[in-house]
């Protein structure tokens, strides 16, 4: 039987749970809010810090819990905002114990306030949002230039070199990896020939698209890149593959974030910036991922690249009129401000 043979009144309505996927488009977003909202409605799920491991529930387990915390916070608001006042004590005690960093408490709300939006629920955050702690300024740093340098010296092969040099050169985060397609990469070229630089597409298709840059070097890592892939598949890439792919798979597969991060480690590990962490800290001095970023900021600050294409280029809100960029080198205007980085 198909849809349109029902009547109105034989169609089920969505479930609050299947309200809650369905709100959420980004793939990765809805596995991590999937965790963090069982975190929230299941115990059991929280970290034992004395064993290291999850209790993960089935989606028809998770959707009971969700589906009765949503039927009582229609039914006892104030109820279930006290099931949620327990549970931002539960996150300040996380805090307290050095278990968690006060800037990211306030992302264990956003699935919950994700489920009550999907399913049209009016509910006041002012006073819960009040009992978080305030927002610190990050400890971390960001790798250094010789660091870079010398992870480059330890790469394994030229997928490892593709990884170090695109995080780095395009300030991009983890997860934009599986995004990446050969259409993703716009190259520019010189009079003679040679690369002059490029644009890289990231989040293609999702609300959160942006355009960034990369330098010269990562074009020509690509062009190797792509000689690997010819002899490995005996064909050209499509516009449509995978930018990196796994190693051992006989056709194109996507090497995903989690494959990409494992790599960064292994060469992380080489030069030996995770063998001590530090005196009463619970995270290391860098973020094995994210001090890419940071040095991909740090050096278009340090360029003084303007401030609002440098935010441009990290895709980040600067509250401004977006221009419409496209494809080739002379619609991107932000280009020229990027090169001034390149000698850093």
């Amino acid at each position: 039987m198909s849809y349109y043979d029902y009547n109105v009144e034989d169609l089920e309505d969505f479930t609050p749970f299947e309200n809650f996927l369905s709100g959420i488009r980004d793939n990765v977003t809805q596995m991590k809010y999937r965790g963090q909202l069982e975190m929230f409605l299941n115990p059991r799920y929280r970290w034992d810090l004395s064993q290291q491991k999850r209790m993960l529930l089935p989606d028809d387990e998770l959707a009971v819990l969700v589906n009765d915390f949503v039927e009582l916070i229609k039914k006892n608001p104030a109820k279930g905002k006290e099931k949620i006042k327990r549970y931002v004590q539960y996150v300040r005690k996380q805090i307290r114990e050095g278990s968690l960093n006060p800037n990211t408490a306030r992302s264990r709300l956003k699935p919950i306030k994700s489920l009550l939006r999907s399913n049209e629920i009016e509910f006041s955050w002012y006073l819960i949002d009040r009992n978080l702690p305030k927002e610190t300024k990050s400890e971390d740093r960001a790798y250094t230039r010789e660091e870079i340098q010398n992870m480059l010296v330890h790469c394994h092969d030229i997928i490892d070199k593709v990884i170090i040099v695109g995080f780095s050169s395009g300030g991009f985060r983890l997860e934009a990896w599986d995004y990446f397609t050969w259409d993703d990469v716009k190259f520019f070229r010189n009079d003679d020939g040679t690369y002059k630089g490029g644009a890289l597409r990231v989040y293609r298709g999702d609300s959160e698209e942006y355009w960034t840059y990369v330098t010269p070097e990562f074009c020509n890592l690509l062009d190797l890149y792509r000689e690997y892939w010819r002899n490995k598949f005996m064909k050209e890439p499509s516009t449509s593959d995978p930018l990196l792919v796994r190693e051992r798979s006989p056709f194109p597969v996507r090497l995903q974030h989690v494959g990409i991060s494992r790599r960064v480690k292994k060469i992380v590990d080489c030069i030996g910036l995770r063998d001590n962490m530090m005196p009463g800290k619970k995270r290391y001095e860098v973020q094995l991922d994210h001090g890419f970023r940071k040095y991909f900021n740090t050096m278009l600050r340090r360029a003084r690249v303007n401030f609002a294409d440098k935010e441009d280029m990290m895709g980040h809100k600067t509250g401004l009129e977006s221009s419409y960029e496209r494809y080739v080198e002379e619609d991107i205007e932000r280009f020229s401000e990027y090169q001034k980085a390149f000698h850093f």
